[in-house]
């Protein structure tokens, strides 16, 4: 059983999503759970930089996997913290993560990181990220045309004064501005 401390320390060095797949507790519902990346079964200890926080589905997808002699090379789990994951894969427009070796080819398909749940997720913050930005460039555009408006405003006054003051210099002594 790992400590709670040790746990609380696993979620906030995941930022509360899983290592694997990057779903957030929150969007799970529910705490995750915490993973030997190398299994106890093949030699793996409690020690933080082997324990990943993690969905159950990719829990139970990577269950005590670890690579034998022959498999290394290709069969193997990226880890989150250690590996680079935007070097083996990406995420293309349509949610799918595309391998770009075929080590990373086995880890989306050992996790199943292509599971239609996580499709659409990917696609769901990509669209949000997006309405995000245009929200942050609208108000910017909001921002900049109400100094506009300000100026514009304060240049108006100001021709409008400059105006009245011509309006009363020209009359002469005696005339007035109305019509009789």
């Amino acid at each position: 059983m790992i400590e709670q401390a040790i746990r609380n320390s696993v979620r906030r060095a995941y930022q509360y999503r899983c290592g694997y797949c990057g779903v957030h507790e929150d969007e799970a519902g529910t705490l995750l759970k915490i993973d030997h990346f190398r299994p106890r079964s093949a030699g793996g200890d409690s020690e933080l930089e082997n324990l990943v926080y993690c969905c159950p589905t990719c829990n139970r997808r990577k269950g005590d996997f670890w690579p034998v002699a022959e498999q290394v090379t290709t069969q193997r789990l990226w880890h989150p913290h250690r590996d680079h994951l935007d070097e083996h894969f990406f995420e293309h427009l349509d949610g799918r993560l595309i391998a770009l070796t075929e080590t990373s080819a086995f880890y989306i398909e050992r996790l199943q990181l292509n599971r239609p749940p996580l499709i659409t997720l990917r696609r769901t913050r990509r669209e949000v990220a997006l309405m995000r930005n245009g929200l942050k460039l609208a108000q910017e555009e909001q921002t900049r045309l109400r100094q506009r408006v300000e100026t514009l405003s304060q240049a108006l006054d100001e021709v409008l004064e400059q105006l009245a003051h011509l309006s009363i210099s020209s009359l002469q002594p005696g005339e007035t501005s109305g019509k009789t």
